[in-house]
């Protein structure tokens, strides 16, 4: 049984930028939250639905990271296969290679199913991720799910379609009510919050009283709870390649953090190291080495330090 359970969407991406240029065939997806969990811990497991064709595609990842793909359930003709566009002003949208009605049937948020949590859970679980939307059949199962992983800490990462729909507003307020952690980027903040800054969204944030890993691009982020909001900085690297999933990375990241106790200012510098890694090229990063893994703690410690000592 696995201490850490990610649930979300498999997707393999062509990613489509403002300046014409393309890159294809990319893991993606909540893939990339696992990549936030995997340096710090191998103890998880990913839990999704694709389809026949998931172990040539994915297969080498999960082996070269000593991944199970027991949560993976192929019930899908295919695995989801979106092309991802982003416009000039970093904000981006995706649509399926296979079609509308494909979409409609298989993805990418219906992945996350709440038979997939119970079925995995226990005492031991620890952490759960969650990337579905306010609306997703998963959530009317939610008292299910705490009754099969008692002792674990609830997360979702609340999506831009759902802060951008006024209508949804009061029942992303009630779900964030229902579960122990959650994360925003500093758009979705001001959407949810109605505020015009990153200063303001704190101040909500802070206001609602629920711990929430605030995420404010290459800036860096901050692991708001008890009343205080903890800012680290990003990492700098000269070998940032993408920005694709460092929003899911870092989060899970966070979650880690969370669930091991961690300060939070702590957790924020660890989820900053990991978004780092993982935009040192197109995709996850594709194996965490105990090299790798010891440079990353090692990274993320010293960072902690610091941020501390300059306060």
């Amino acid at each position: 049984m696995a201490r850490y359970l990610v649930t979300g969407s498999v997707i393999v991406n062509d990613m489509r930028y403002p300046d014409g240029s393309e890159v294809k065939g990319f893991l993606g997806g909540s893939i990339y939250t696992v990549n936030g969990i995997l340096p710090y811990t191998e103890d998880l497991l990913f839990l999704s639905a694709a389809g026949p064709d998931f172990d040539s595609i994915f297969g080498d990842y999960f082996r070269r990271n000593g991944l199970s793909m027991e949560g993976i359930d192929l019930c899908f003709p295919k695995t989801h296969y979106t092309v991802l566009q982003y416009s000039p002003n970093g904000e981006w949208y995706e649509k399926s290679i296979y079609g509308e009605e494909f979409e409609k049937l298989y993805g990418p948020y219906p992945l996350a199913k709440s038979e997939y949590v119970i079925r995995h859970g226990g005492e031991d679980v620890r952490g759960i991720y969650f990337e579905s939307r306010v609306e997703e059949e998963v959530w009317k199962d939610l008292d299910a799910m705490r009754k099969a992983c008692p002792n674990a800490a609830f997360m979702s990462e609340i999506g831009t379609v759902d802060t951008k729909t006024p209508e949804l507003r009061d029942k992303i307020f009630d779900l964030i009510s229902k579960i122990d952690i959650y994360s925003l980027n500093r758009t979705e903040a001001m959407d949810l919050f109605g505020t015009d800054n990153e200063e303001e969204s704190i101040t909500a944030i802070i206001k609602l009283g629920k711990p929430c890993f605030f995420r404010m691009g290459k800036k860096g982020s901050a692991m708001i709870q008890d009343g205080k909001a903890w800012f680290a900085p990003s990492i700098e690297s000269t070998t940032s390649v993408d920005s694709t999933g460092c929003g899911n990375c870092s989060t899970g990241a966070s979650l880690y953090g969370f669930c091991e106790g961690f300060h939070p200012l702590k957790t924020a510098c660890y989820a900053n190291v990991a978004a780092g890694v993982n935009a040192r090229q197109y995709g996850p990063f594709p194996e965490y080495t105990p090299e790798i893994k010891a440079w990353m703690k090692d990274q993320a410690e010293e960072l902690y330090k610091k941020t501390l000592e300059d306060m």
